[in-house]
């Protein structure tokens, strides 16, 4: 909530594995919330150029898992968290910085620090469209092309569990969130991609956009297979396999074999 306290020092990321789209997402709405108006940044880890960004933070975008700190003066700054990544929290004033924050960000009801991201790095308008450019469409944004996305993945033989991983058709979705939107919409992840019916992919794409949606509400997934034993939904043991390069979960009830 905007104003509310923040316990020193809490970590702001959540789950487990690699961070996907909707906490980047729920990281833009506290960002927007809690340091939109912050005139102070700076690296106590050296590894990224705050002195070059001046002026005052005034708003947060995100697209995927990408988050970007847009400034009056211009300046961009991108972040992915990648597999290690994480904020920390602390309401102001600002406690001694630990040795690793890559970036600080002190607001008007927030201190927001940056640790061990994949990606912090300076750009400007016309880097963070060329980063965009590259990726598919957002679920959680309110310009996601529904069509092209669908288009997209209905055209490839891949696996649908494959292309759900690639950030250049769709944006945001990593191995849980495949996991348990395909899942709920009742999918096994081998399924070619293109012998899914036209309603079957959007049923895929509101299934993942309505959990992608109270993910990035909650901060955290509400597993339904993704590193369980049993799928919480029936309760039969979940089974595992290699899909894309990486470990697939699904229910053997829900998501049967095609």
């Amino acid at each position: 909530m905007p104003g509310a306290a923040v316990p020193r020092g809490r970590r702001a990321s959540y789950g487990r594995g690699m961070p996907e789209g909707h906490l980047l997402h729920h990281h833009a709405r506290r960002h927007r919330a809690e340091l939109v108006g912050a005139a102070e940044v700076t690296s106590p880890q050296g590894r990224f150029d705050a002195e070059r960004v001046q002026g005052r933070l005034v708003d947060v975008d995100v697209h995927g898992k990408h988050l970007f700190h847009l400034w009056d003066d211009g300046a961009v700054v991108h972040v992915h968290l990648g597999k290690r990544g994480l904020f920390l929290e602390a309401a102001p004033p600002a406690a001694e910085p630990r040795p690793q924050v890559r970036m600080r960000v002190v607001g008007p009801r927030l201190v927001c620090d940056l640790i061990a991201p994949m990606v912090c790095e300076l750009t400007d308008a016309g880097g963070q469209s060329a980063i965009v450019q590259g990726l598919g469409p957002d679920p959680l944004r309110p310009d996601a092309d529904r069509e092209a996305a669908l288009d997209a993945i209905g055209r490839t033989s891949r696996a649908i569990g494959t292309v759900l991983l690639d950030q250049s058709v769709l944006a945001g979705v990593g191995n849980a969130l495949r996991a348990d939107g395909l899942n709920l919409a009742g999918i096994h992840p081998a399924t070619p991609a293109s012998s899914l019916e036209p309603s079957e992919l959007e049923h895929l794409w509101d299934v993942l956009t309505d959990l992608m949606r109270r993910s990035a509400e909650d901060g955290r997934i509400p597993h339904t297979v993704y590193r369980q034993d049993r799928c919480t939904r029936c309760g039969t043991p979940v089974v595992t396999s290699d899909v894309g390069g990486r470990t697939a979960y699904h229910c053997p009830r829900h998501q049967p074999v095609r």
